[in-house]
């Protein structure tokens, strides 16, 4: 038995959740995935997998041998990788997903500097709000915001946003500025955002007397964050964002904030790469110049 190839196999298995994706993966037979698999676990003498026509399981002992090994697979790829790219500069292709608005307003302004230090790295970047699998598509990170979902990937906050409720000038002008929720609720616009993974609305979120309000209504919304600003800005309604991604517009004049008091919900914007993703001189370079670049946000 070739331990090491069976190690990688049995953890490509449980990163895909499938054989036969698994096998794609590493270029070998979907039989062979199997067979090496079934070896591994007679080795060890346990159970790793529990698998039906429609889905891949862990055990107990799977779950835990898939814990200790990635550390260690990572450890190794992380040695081989530094060792491959020494003296060499860094260049390929470097594949980052994110938000849209995080891309459109507060990436993209500044990426130029990454582009002008290494315009031999290749930049690839997934715009949406649409989840991706970062094993399955391919993709060496994703900068997101909120609490990281999936303990098995690794977070690296970047800075601390909060929510902004804001609307346009040209709206408070015509429809007044609402100085209580119970001003907002009765009579005013809302603009909302639902998920494109899900269709799920995400309600507008406020603290009230100590607890949380939520206002789930919407008169127009949209499920990409950086066309909601849009609609903000050609004054649909009052709705919420992201402070640093409403900066620019609110320096500008095109957005106003309202309701400070009332909107005070904070959250993590991280960058996450999988904890076995080797970290290549591309992907290292970019994490450096991104958390150094985001050194004087709030952390």
């Amino acid at each position: 038995m070739d331990h090491l190839l069976s190690i990688r196999t049995f953890q490509r298995i449980v990163e895909t959740r499938s054989f036969t994706k698994a096998a794609a993966h590493l270029g070998l037979p979907r039989s062979t995935v199997s067979k090496t698999l079934k070896e591994l676990e007679e080795h060890l003498g346990t159970k790793l997998i529990q698998r039906t026509t429609r889905s891949v399981t862990l055990t107990i002992e799977g779950a835990e041998y898939y814990r200790r090994i990635s550390k260690i697979v990572a450890k190794l790829d992380d040695t081989e990788t530094a060792l491959r790219d020494m003296g060499t500069a860094a260049k390929g292709r470097l594949r980052i997903d994110l938000h849209s608005s995080l891309a459109n307003f507060v990436l993209l302004p500044i990426l130029d500097e990454f582009r002008g230090r290494y315009p031999q790295i290749q930049l690839a970047l997934g715009v949406g709000d649409r989840p991706v699998n970062l094993i399955e598509e391919g993709v060496d990170c994703v900068i997101r915001a909120g609490e990281l979902a999936d303990s098995s990937l690794i977070a690296r906050t970047l800075y601390k946003d909060r929510l902004l409720t804001c609307a346009s000038p040209d709206y408070l002008a015509q429809y007044g500025t609402p100085k209580t929720l119970t001003d907002l609720e009765d009579g005013h616009k809302i603009v909302g955002y639902f998920s494109a993974a899900t269709g799920e609305v995400w309600p507008l979120r406020f603290r009230n007397r100590g607890g949380d309000k939520l206002i789930g209504r919407f008169d127009i919304a949209a499920n990409d964050s950086a066309a909601l600003i849009g609609m903000l800005i050609h004054g649909m309604g009052i709705g919420q964002t992201h402070a640093s991604v409403a900066k620019r517009f609110i320096d500008s004049g095109e957005l106003i904030p309202i309701l400070e008091n009332s909107t005070n919900t904070s959250f993590p914007v991280s960058i996450i790469y999988p904890p076995t993703k080797q970290l290549n001189a591309r992907l290292r370079l970019f994490l450096d110049w991104i958390i150094e670049r985001f050194a004087e946000f709030p952390k």
